[in-house]
């Protein structure tokens, strides 16, 4: 059953699943048909009393990153006992800098990366935020390398910078206020996305990266990694972990001499398309999406956050009042 609903609080949450996503993604419209007894909401939001609380026990969330506002909401359901998929915190506290940090701890390789100060600093910042050392930079990442923002997805304002007056050039025709990375240009031999579900379950499809969703999706061919899959797994189940993310895409390069590369560890919302990749792929991939949420419907997990709450006080949270007499 699915309808539209305009959710307001109401404390109670209901074994009832929200989707905050289009009406025409063939693969939601998927995962609803596997979704057995369950009713599913699609949503939709206007002004929303404070605090926030909503009556679905999960929401699947593929458009938050679009509004601030979404966003907001959703970590507010997320306090009040909501699980969303993906984690609206993570989702958040996450970029490609955060990532490389995390990865690099875990023992993942990451390319050689500088971060860039927004270009033109303020006089209020120009005593902390100085020009970048553009020499030492391209000595130590080559050329041809890669500029990109530290917190950018879809290949916006990805830049392949082929000497260092270009970098400069570019980096100063981009916003003053984006931070940016320059990062090395592995020169790979294969390319692999990891779709990660529910933090254990790993298929890697073999892929073509192109902008604009015009990748290209192969059945894979494993034995480029077929000595290091159960490593890549296990590294890319730890990344996620770490992030804590139900549902991840994580791109995986091989070099020429057999070395694995992370370029993107992060996908908020991964983009399956049905057209795109091979059946049996994609109908794995519902299937693990349907899962999840399944597991996660019949348990009482919560999204993880940076507040260290006691235990049973989001039940209560939204139920606390002031008196009636101070009450406007």
């Amino acid at each position: 059953m699915t309808k539209a609903a305009n959710t307001q609080g109401d404390a109670k949450h209901d074994m009832k699943v929200g989707v905050l996503g289009s009406r025409h993604e063939t693969f939601i419209n998927d995962i609803i048909s596997n979704l057995s007894g369950v009713e599913v909401e699609f949503l939709s939001f206007h002004q929303q009393p404070a605090p926030i609380s909503g009556h679905h026990r999960v929401i699947v969330d593929r458009a938050s990153f679009c509004h601030t506002f979404l966003k907001e909401i959703m970590k507010n359901l997320a306090l009040s006992g909501t699980y969303i998929i993906n984690n609206p915190f993570s989702a958040t506290a996450t970029n490609k800098l955060i990532d490389l940090g995390i990865g690099s701890a875990l023992g993942i390789s990451f390319p050689k990366t500088f971060v860039l100060p927004g270009a033109n600093p303020t006089e209020e910042t120009e005593e902390w935020i100085k020009e970048p050392m553009w020499e030492r930079i391209i000595d130590e990442v080559g050329l041809p390398c890669i500029l990109k923002p530290f917190d950018g997805y879809a290949w916006t304002n990805v830049h392949t910078i082929n000497s260092l007056e270009e970098l400069e050039r570019v980096y100063y025709s981009i916003s003053p206020s984006q931070v940016m990375l320059v990062q090395k240009l592995i020169r790979y031999e294969d390319y692999y996305r990891a779709f990660c579900f529910s933090k254990k379950d790993v298929l890697f499809v073999k892929w073509v990266p192109k902008p604009f969703s015009m990748g290209q999706y192969f059945y894979s061919d494993l034995k480029p990694i077929e000595n290091m899959k159960d490593t890549l797994t296990k590294l890319t189940i730890d990344l996620n972990i770490c992030l804590d993310l139900d549902v991840n895409a994580v791109e995986w390069c091989i070099d020429k001499d057999g070395h694995p590369w992370i370029i993107d560890a992060f996908n908020e919302v991964p983009e399956i398309n049905k057209e795109a990749l091979p059946e049996a792929y994609y109908d794995w991939m519902v299937q693990k999406f349907v899962e999840c949420i399944e597991d996660k419907l019949d348990g009482d997990q919560r999204n993880k956050t940076v507040f260290l709450l006691q235990e049973g006080l989001n039940e209560r949270l939204f139920r606390i009042y002031p008196p009636s007499h101070l009450r406007t």
